[in-house]
């Protein structure tokens, strides 16, 4: 009698288990989703304007080919990203992974980048989430993976 209500109440444990985690990954779950990704939009204190002008990219390949640089770029339409300005000067592909669009390769060279604005530190959300503003300077690095 005694191990027929052991298994009753380690029955019971696991279902009660499997349930909590079905519950967290389809209601919580998005919500922390959501949350991260406002959260990141709210650090970029920038405001996301209809035109940025006079921008400026540059591509650092770490000596895999000729860097490149191009100068006077205009965004319009609201497509005023870090992201929007690469995919002006240059071939790329990206992934989205749901939190973002991550660069994967620019004009044939991947996997590795990191970009900063001006000569600040990187900042800590995809290109597509960082509005740029006039005269902003967009820093891209290839940073190989081993």
């Amino acid at each position: 009698m005694k191990k027929k209500i052991k298994y009753i109440l380690i029955g019971i444990i696991t279902i009660s288990s499997f349930s909590v985690l079905v519950l967290f990954n389809f209601y919580i779950s998005p919500d922390l989703q959501s949350n991260i990704n406002q959260r990141i939009i709210e650090n970029n204190n920038r405001e996301k304007k209809f035109e940025v002008t006079n921008i400026s990219v540059f591509i650092d390949y770490s000596g895999v080919q000729e860097n490149d640089f191009f100068q006077n770029i205009n965004l319009t339409n609201y497509k005023t990203t870090a992201f929007d300005a690469l995919a002006n000067s240059s071939v790329i592909r990206f992934k989205d992974d749901g939190r973002g669009l991550y660069v994967e390769e620019i004009n044939g060279v991947g996997v590795g980048w990191i970009y900063w604005i001006n000569n600040d530190p990187p900042p800590p959300m995809p290109s597509n989430y960082f509005n740029l503003v006039d005269n902003d300077t967009l820093n891209w690095k290839y940073v190989s993976v081993v």
